[in-house]
């Protein structure tokens, strides 16, 4: 199984805290559509097996009309084996008007993923996101009731969120009963408003033990809910597991199409330059615009680990053992043990996973059994 993600690199306006490739210059999208056109028709020989999901990323990909969809898909049709279980399209609730949902349907995207973040006006102003609450309402209800597979995103740890705000949009988003759910906790990126803000003590960033906290919140509000916690930001009601982004977790083989987009062929990752300009010039010249890097014993097995801990699945024991690189054996292992004996880390008959309290902790019990390489 492979999947394809296609990168939309436009959106409206830019929000506070983004610092995905985007443009908010949307004069050259008909260019960008005719240059991803050429990339797909580029890159036929990277993937030699079916096709089973396919991604709109972005960037906001909702402004992507009907037609310009069908018009891609078609050409990865024309290019690879479809044999697609899942098409999702990343919207924003201002984008999905009863219009625009009708013309979707006349694609086969199936899935959406729509970009609430919150429900409170006060924060989507200062996110600056182009759509109000009633929006991620009417958007959710409406892709609900035309049939389509919907998820929706959330964001936690904004600055000064108390645990009664944060449960008020949990309940909020439980009560619209959307197919998936994913909480996302703020993080601090550099290159957006919201870092500078940070930096110029204008606002301050939530600290880690009520982010922790509500992290918690969310795993409780949702997991009762009938939502199950399948992976560290996600949540899924029977029979809705994101496939595409769980074949990122598996490690399965993908393609990455526009500008910024990464891929996976299972040796090697390559990932295309974040520029719109330069991308859209090079496919016009018949170049296909990525670097890449060949994947060394000590990559693959820090992705393994990177990837599957973030999961309720956790790593194989024994795959774990396999892929341990030569010259970090007996470091790696004593650190297991002593992850394990911390309780960060449990065992059971053939899997090692993360118990849920210290998955919010994730990141730093992970790195804690990275690999280096040796020079």
């Amino acid at each position: 199984m492979a999947g394809v993600y296609i990168h939309i690199p436009f959106c409206r306006k830019a929000c506070t805290y983004c610092d995905f490739h985007f443009s908010t210059q949307l004069q050259n999208k008909n260019a960008f559509v005719e240059a991803l056109l050429h990339e797909i028709e580029l890159q036929t020989h990277y993937i030699n097996e079916p096709v089973t999901t396919i991604y709109f990323g972005g960037g906001t990909p909702s402004l992507l009309t009907a037609a310009e969809i069908n018009t891609i898909i078609e050409k990865l049709s024309s290019v690879f084996k479809l044999d697609v279980k899942e098409i999702t399209l990343e919207a924003n609730p201002d984008n999905l008007t009863t219009s625009y949902l009708k013309e979707l349907q006349t694609t086969a995207v199936n899935r959406l993923s729509i970009g609430v973040q919150s429900f409170e006006e006060q924060r989507l102003q200062w996110m600056n996101r182009s759509h109000t609450t009633q929006q991620s309402v009417v958007a959710i209800e409406s892709a609900l009731q035309i049939g389509f597979n919907v998820s929706a995103d959330l964001i936690f740890a904004l600055p000064e969120m108390s645990n009664d705000e944060w449960q008020k949009q949990l309940q909020k988003m439980i009560g619209l009963k959307p197919h998936h759910v994913s909480a996302y906790s703020l993080t601090l990126e550099e290159r957006t408003v919201y870092h500078h803000q940070v930096a110029k003590k204008k606002i301050k960033e939530l600290n880690d033990v009520q982010s922790e906290a509500q992290f918690m919140l969310a795993h409780q509000l949702l997991s009762e809910a009938g939502y199950h916690h399948y992976e560290i930001s996600n949540y899924a009601s029977d029979g809705h597991v994101a496939v595409h982004n769980s074949s990122y977790w598996k490690a399965e083989i993908y393609l990455g199409l526009g500008p910024s987009a990464h891929s996976f062929n299972g040796k090697t990752r390559q990932w295309n330059i974040r520029n719109n300009t330069a991308y859209i010039k090079s496919l016009h010249e018949g170049k296909l615009p990525f670097e890449s890097e060949m994947l060394t014993e000590v990559d693959s097995y820090n992705e393994y680990v990177m990837t599957r801990l973030r999961t309720d699945k956790g790593i194989d024991e024994k795959q774990w053992h396999k892929l341990l690189p030569e010259n970090h054996k007996v470091n790696l292992l004593a650190e297991m043990n002593e992850l394990t004996g911390q309780k960060f880390l449990v065992r059971d008959a053939s899997r090692i996973f993360i118990p849920l309290q210290h998955w919010y902790k994730a990141d730093q019990i992970i790195s804690r059994l990275f690999a280096t390489e040796i020079s």
